[in-house]
């Protein structure tokens, strides 16, 4: 059942089963030097989650908690910390501490694998009795649904530690907040691309838009370390936090965002679909056009030539070894992982099985968590069948054009990202932008028609062009929206 419960019955119902508790050793006392260290900042916390280093992250949260923070995320996730160290006793605790203090998110809590050292103890399986005896009383009072604790405020924690530095947007009737440094131009155009994605994501997968309040943060280059803790990292979905973090509004952001809306549809759900179901999905809308009439194309990018790679030299992963990865082997060897997945999952949608492998994998996901039935059950065939085909596609497709080469057709530009596109620092002698009328400063967003967000989505928009063929660009300069016609010319001329 997944009705939320109040959490101030649930915290008195845990009370009178307190004698059912196992006792729980008194937290040692963090060592005092004579120079207090500073309290952690919420940026720290969150890098050392992400990367999953539990030692860093429990010292780093420990801290917060004896400096008197009672967040109740800030308990949970010190909860998980625990558990993942293998301090049952003391992780058992502080899930208790979490309810207590209002931390109420019981789907993420059967859902959230971290816990499972803990699962079997009989702190949390105290909580959930109590969880459930309250939600039977709720439904013999009526059809009235139990309280439901609100949600942490991500966008005024984000105000908090940025005030005026960037600009504020709350969309309350799809329960999205923004805080950007973009311009009003560029900002309009993130914001009709969310929309449109948001649209066609509901529509073909999740069906509802998230319950609590998520924020979405373009973040400033300045500020990029505290919430992206290595410089390749582009964007973050912190489910637990409700925030999203991108560097700029490309590819990172978009596969973020599949994250913020995938998380919320398996909360709702009381599911948790494997590590390759949630990359493969969110890696697959990296570079995918929306037609007008609904439809969505999927385009092969710089992950597509590792995929394949690994296929023609026997490399790849067995399917079945690769569904059941935890996230920690996964992410192990990430630079592997993330291409075979996203190729899987265009080859899906090749074969018109998206849409149709999802719901299969929503109603089968309790039996086969793995999502091997989904995948049967989509195709109408097994599994080494279904595997076979896309061996079989990844080779005869051919590699893609992902580079571009001596005497290839150019745009005779170095650039940098600029957040909303690619920033124009310098041109090379006898090249085609110049000759086209952009300047250095000059932030390209657009190429052919193709969106460029960062210098990675030019370098692929430019890998398509031709020699000899005019193209129109799409730049912005001194705040304004410009376009040249620009002839590609081959580079090294």
């Amino acid at each position: 059942m997944s009705a939320r419960v109040a959490t101030a019955l649930l915290a008195a119902s845990l009370a009178l089963l307190g004698a059912t508790l196992p006792a729980q050793p008194a937290s040692a006392s963090p060592r005092q030097s004579s120079a207090t260290p500073p309290v952690p900042g919420q940026a720290a916390i969150d890098a050392a989650l992400k990367s999953r280093d539990f030692a860093k992250a429990e010292q780093l949260i420990a801290r917060r908690v004896a400096s008197g923070d009672r967040d109740p995320i800030l308990l949970y996730n010190h909860a998980c910390v625990l558990a993942q160290l293998g301090r049952l006793e003391e992780a058992e605790k502080q899930l208790l501490e979490s309810v207590k203090a209002g931390f109420a998110e019981f789907d993420q809590m059967e859902a959230d694998a971290d816990l499972d050292p803990i699962r079997d103890g009989r702190t949390y399986t105290s909580i959930m009795e109590a969880r459930e005896r309250l939600l039977e009383k709720a439904v013999k009072r009526g059809p009235a649904r139990p309280a439901r604790r609100a949600a942490p405020d991500p966008l005024a924690r984000w105000k908090d530690e940025h005030g005026d530095q960037y600009r504020y947007e709350l969309v309350a009737e799809r329960g999205l907040s923004f805080a950007t440094y973009l311009d009003d131009a560029s900002h309009k155009r993130m914001r009709e691309l969310l929309e449109r994605l948001e649209r066609h994501l509901l529509k073909a997968y999740f069906e509802k838009p998230p319950e609590d309040p998520a924020l979405i943060a373009i973040v400033r280059p300045e500020d990029a370390a505290k919430y992206l803790d290595k410089p390749e990292i582009r964007g973050m979905y912190l489910h637990r936090e409700r925030r999203l973090v991108s560097r700029d509004t490309g590819q990172s952001l978009t596969h973020e965002f599949v994250h913020l809306l995938h998380f919320a549809d398996m909360e709702r759900r009381n599911q948790r679909h494997p590590i390759w179901i949630q990359e493969g999905l969110a890696s697959l809308y990296e570079d995918y056009t929306l037609n007008e009439d609904g439809s969505v194309e999927f385009h092969p990018n710089i992950r597509f030539n590792i995929a394949r790679k690994q296929v023609v030299s026997r490399t790849a992963r067995d399917w079945r070894e690769l569904f059941a990865m935890s996230g920690d082997r996964f992410m192990q060897d990430a630079e592997r992982h993330y291409p075979q997945v996203r190729a899987i999952f265009e080859f899906f949608a090749r074969e018109r099985r998206l849409e149709a492998f999802y719901k299969a994998l929503i109603e089968t996901s309790r039996e086969d968590p793995t999502g091997v039935r989904a995948v049967e059950r989509a195709f109408g065939e097994p599994l080494p069948k279904v595997e076979a085909r896309w061996r079989t596609w990844m080779t005869a497709r051919g590699e893609i054009d992902d580079r571009v080469s001596r005497g290839d057709a150019s745009l005779g530009i170095t650039v940098e990202d600029a957040g909303d596109g690619a920033r124009i620092r310098s041109f090379v002698i006898g090249s085609a932008a110049r000759a086209g009328g952009l300047r250095v400063g000059d932030v390209i967003f657009s190429v052919a028609g193709i969106p460029v967000r960062n210098r990675d989505e030019l370098m692929l928009a430019v890998a398509r062009l031709k020699l000899g063929e005019a193209v129109e660009v799409r730049f912005r300069r001194d705040g304004a929206d410009r376009s040249e016609m620009v002839t590609p010319r081959p580079l090294g001329r």
